[in-house]
């Protein structure tokens, strides 16, 4: 029985031992177990707090980067809105878009159809300017989402890189169409290969492009307007200013109409402008009746007087304004001197009078307004050319030879006198003189008869006429005939050199021609004597002696020939 209670007695002190053990481990596993459930929640909690920190650096960057954007937008804004005009705005926006026209490039191309604006430029060659259209396809993209994107443009997937030169085409990488415009419309298109700010995604360029250009149109359309009225009175004020003109007395038909001519070249920015007549009978050419403009030296001036005659011949086909770019230009063979021009015609009861040429160095196209202008002056010419044309034909009676419709000597002397005064006071450097007589005048009409020797006179006169034209080198050369069979050209602003040229081509065409009259042929040759102010000559009636000098001394040494004056002016 006493070994029986001390084992129990053992085997109870042993379970009691074991639950202390199993009773600690039990405190210590629950111990690790908070222990690891507080580490992670820890680390839960700096996980948070790390994404929560980055969150907000996120945003603090995002903050920064929408604080730069909308900096950079006002700063747009307040330079695009602060100037006076469209031009001058869109300058300054694509100043700060293209900082180096180098390496990139903008341009403004206007929708405004009234306006009829040029294109504002930076960076981009006047030929892609040009050239660049938008067409309706991109116009309706433009009006949906306001932007389009050529990330990599090429000539398969953008119509408007085709448009641009090979130079240009290097610098487009990307290409990118804005619209300028609000809830009333487009105004215009920019067109550039760059965006800003550099640094930012696509998406906020484009974003901040559309935004300016959405904040500035509102301005835009009212500085148009503005602009549009100011343009309208203006052109209102140079019609009454032409009108004046064409309203004044007929008693000068001529001065009058270089007075408009000069006028209406001023107001279009051009450098000159010429009226033609039709062409007479026979002939493909329409006649250069007078231009008028700034002053061109004497080579350019030939050049330019071919280049009018081609336009007014191309003009004349049609029966409305029509203006002429440098390809359009080019096609018709004006390759230099002229980079723009204009043709109107002159019509009044569907009678064709005669056509205006307007032609200007410079490529830039006449704008809306400088069209209207240049049609209404057609229509305003045209209702007082024929009274004019009526005066003029009786004062060209006056001036002109009855027989060769040469002028007559009165004319002439008058003229050879005003010329020469031109000369003395620095006006123009030279004048040269040319007489001319038929080689035995007097034994044609001996032969034939005085109506052969007046039809010789007739041809001849036309012969000459018709030479001198063709060579264009002074639009104020003068024909005359001096006496009996004794004729004159007057050629200011030409050198004796010049003259000699002259005398030579009209002397070779008087000997290739024929006369026909009355069934009857006869040809003729003619001897010419030339001279020059101030070289031979220092007056008008020295100078005649000059030349009858040498005409002398050309009937002397065998005739048919052209002999030049000898000796110096006293």
């Amino acid at each position: 029985m006493t070994g029986t209670l001390a084992l129990l007695t053992t085997l109870t002190q042993t379970s009691v031992s074991g639950g202390y053990v199993v009773a600690l481990t039990l405190v210590v596993l629950l111990q690790y177990v908070h222990f690891m459930h507080r580490q992670q929640r820890v680390r839960r909690l700096a996980d948070q707090f790390r994404r929560e920190v980055d969150g907000l650096s996120t945003e603090v960057l995002q903050l920064n980067r929408e604080r730069n954007l909308h900096r950079l937008e006002n700063q747009l804004l307040r330079e695009v809105l602060g100037q006076n005009d469209c031009t001058r705005a869109y300058a300054h926006l694509l100043k700060r878009f293209v900082p180096n026209p180098d390496d990139a490039f903008a341009v403004v191309l206007s929708l405004d159809a009234a306006g009829g604006a040029p294109p504002v430029n930076r960076g981009l060659s006047e030929e892609s300017v040009r050239s660049l259209r938008c067409d309706g396809e991109l116009l309706s993209q433009l009006r949906k989402h306001g932007a389009v994107v050529w990330e990599a443009p090429h000539a398969q997937n953008c119509p408007l890189y085709v448009q641009l030169t090979h130079a240009d085409r290097k610098k487009a990488r990307h290409l990118f169409a804005i619209a300028l415009g609000d809830d009333q419309g487009m105004l215009a298109v920019m067109i550039a290969s760059t965006l800003l700010p550099i640094a930012a995604s696509r998406d906020e360029q484009i974003q901040l492009t559309t935004r300016v250009m959405s904040s500035i149109a509102p301005n835009l359309r009212q500085s148009l307007q503005l602009e549009r009225q100011s343009a309208q009175l203006r052109c209102t004020q140079e019609m009454l200013e032409l009108r004046e003109i064409t309203d004044s007395k007929l008693d000068q038909p001529l001065k009058m109409l270089e007075r408009f001519l000069v006028r209406l070249s001023q107001m279009v920015d051009a450098e000159r402008v010429s009226l033609f007549f039709p062409p007479v009978e026979g002939e493909a050419l329409p006649r250069l009746v007078m231009a008028a403009g700034v002053e061109l030296q004497a080579g350019v001036a030939t050049g330019w007087s071919d280049h009018e005659l081609l336009l007014g011949r191309s003009g004349s086909k049609h029966a409305q304004l029509v203006t002429y770019d440098p390809t359009q230009l080019g096609r018709l063979k004006v390759d230099t001197l002229i980079g723009t021009a204009a043709t109107i015609p002159l019509e009044e009861s569907g009678q064709t009078l005669g056509l205006l040429c307007v032609t200007r160095r410079t490529a830039q196209p006449f704008n809306r307004d400088q069209r209207q202008l240049l049609v209404w002056a057609g229509e305003a010419l045209a209702s007082t050319l024929e009274n004019v044309r009526s005066f003029t034909a009786v004062e060209r009676q006056a001036r002109l030879d009855g027989l060769t419709q040469l002028a007559n000597r009165r004319t002439f002397d008058t003229q050879l006198q005003y010329e020469l005064e031109q000369v003395r006071c620095g006006a123009i450097a030279e004048c040269s003189l040319l007489l001319l007589d038929l080689d035995r005048f007097k034994s044609i009409n001996d032969r034939y008869g005085h109506p052969m020797g007046d039809e010789v006179l007739r041809d001849v006169a036309r012969l000459m006429t018709g030479q001198v034209d063709r060579m264009r080198n002074t639009d104020r050369a003068l024909l005359a005939r001096y006496g009996g069979e004794e004729l004159a050209i007057l050629l200011p602003g030409v050198d004796i050199n010049g003259a000699l040229r002259i005398a030579e081509i009209v002397r070779k065409a008087i000997e290739r021609h024929t006369v026909r009259f009355a069934g009857m042929e006869i040809t003729m040759t003619i001897s010419i004597g030339a001279a020059c102010a101030p070289g031979h000559a220092r007056s008008a009636e020295d100078l005649v002696i000059a030349a009858d000098s040498a005409l002398y001394r050309a009937k002397a040494n065998g005739r048919n020939r052209v002999v030049c004056a000898t000796g110096e002016a006293a």
